[in-house]
């Protein structure tokens, strides 16, 4: 086996048929269908907002001081927080659907 990192490749030499090359290319292939940004509220005013915890070090810090930030400037919003299990790749998301006009979520390292 021979790697070559400045083509991306890895090349496989057969041992049992020493004529036979195989390229395989480890990058693979993604196809995604392309969708539009959700639109902007006009106002967080009367609305609901989600906040998304996702249980990395200080998030529910940050989130904290961010909902704050929000009911100062927006007394009656209402607010519905979810944690993540920090070693779960389960999404979360759906917890919030039909109850949030917009959700906050803070992800990252």
């Amino acid at each position: 086996m021979f790697f070559n990192r400045g083509i991306r490749r890895i090349i496989m030499i057969s041992t049992s048929a020493p004529c036979l090359v195989k390229l395989v290319n480890p990058l693979g292939q993604c196809h995604a269908e392309q969708k539009s940004l959700a639109h902007r509220l006009d106002s967080l005013r009367g609305k609901s907002i989600g906040f998304i915890n996702t249980g990395k070090p200080n998030v529910g810090h940050f989130l904290a001081q961010i909902e704050e930030m929000i009911r100062a400037d927006y007394p009656g919003v209402k607010t519905h927080n979810v944690r993540k299990d920090f070693t779960s790749a389960k999404p979360i998301a759906h917890e919030l659907d039909g109850k949030v006009h917009a959700v906050v979520n803070a992800w990252g390292d």
